[in-house]
């Protein structure tokens, strides 16, 4: 269920951890899983859904444009 995935993500590394807890059986199953991922991830725009048992994580590259940097002079 929704209710017992919990999601984090840290410095590049997405962190799906779950638990559930079985009732009838006596029974407590636990998923952990990390997954890595370029640090050009638009942090703000990560989204996720959870539809029909399946978790989905969107997480968008963001729009990088290289530094061009300040001219140094060469004297001499």
């Amino acid at each position: 269920e929704r209710e017992e995935i919990d999601l984090t993500w840290n410095d590049g590394v997405l962190n799906v951890a779950a638990e559930h807890v079985d009732d009838d059986r006596n029974r407590k199953r636990t998923y952990h899983r990390r997954f890595r991922f370029p640090k050009d991830v638009d942090v703000d725009a990560v989204a996720a859904s959870y539809t029909n048992g399946v978790l989905e994580v969107t997480l968008p590259i963001r729009d990088t444009v290289e530094p061009r940097g300040e001219p140094i002079p060469i004297e001499g």
